[in-house]
């Protein structure tokens, strides 16, 4: 009989076993893909977030804040100026037409001087929007059932959303037609972004606009207020 004390035993053969498939990556967006020239990035984007919003909210990566940042301000900067330009152009119109009657000429003045003002002022408007509408958006989306959704990735959506402010280039109703385009954006952005179901992403953004306007009644009692002290 063979001595197969000194042989090593022949070891067992694995079962065969298929590595583990890497969860994709979530697809860049166009206008933070280094590889693209930022005039293409911008209008790329814009045609994704504007037509197909289910598929960019759903593979939008949830990281970073400041390129989301940058495109909100230049499109969401362009509209709104593009917005108040149709109202300027209206009061001047209705102010000339009005030209009988001093008391509504007054009131259309000074109408035209707070859109001037507010034409200055829209990079500033709308970074406070953002500040404020995401802040809003978090709060509500954690409030109807949002598993911990971070800061960052609210904002992002958000920003991205503001895409829609380039139908304010449209005359007289680009305006409301860029806000209630914007409100449906950030509906699917928070069904594909934070993973809310249809009724809970429509309630998010009915509790975000109610958190908004008690944020925006605040400021203007705290504003009577000291004026009060004073």
């Amino acid at each position: 009989m063979t001595d197969l004390e000194g042989l090593e035993p022949e070891a067992a053969a694995a079962p065969h076993q298929e590595p583990e498939a890497a969860s994709a990556a979530p697809a860049p967006v166009p206008w933070e893909d280094a590889g693209l020239s930022r005039f293409r990035g911008l209008f790329s984007t814009l045609g994704q977030v504007l037509f197909h919003p289910r598929e960019f909210f759903n593979n939008m990566p949830r990281e970073g804040w400041a390129e989301g940042l940058a495109f909100a301000l230049i499109v969401g900067t362009t509209g709104l100026l593009a917005s108040f330009y149709w109202q300027l152009l209206l009061y001047l119109g209705l102010s000339r037409f009005l030209g009988q009657m001093p008391a509504l000429l007054r009131v259309f003045s000074m109408g035209v001087g707070a859109i001037m003002a507010m034409m200055l002022l829209a990079p500033g408007i709308m970074l406070a929007n953002l500040g404020v509408s995401s802040l809003a958006l978090w709060g509500a989306a954690a409030l109807t059932g949002g598993s911990g959704p971070g800061f960052t990735a609210v904002w992002r959506l958000n920003c991205y959303a503001q895409g829609a402010m380039v139908a304010g280039f449209f005359p007289l109703l680009g305006g409301p037609v860029a806000g209630l385009w914007t409100l449906v954006l950030i509906y699917r952005g928070l069904q594909g972004v934070l993973g809310l179901s249809s009724w809970r992403a429509l309630g998010a953004v009915a509790l975000s606009l109610v958190l908004q306007l008690l944020l925006l009644l605040l400021l203007l009692g705290s504003l009577a207020g000291l004026r009060f002290l004073r």
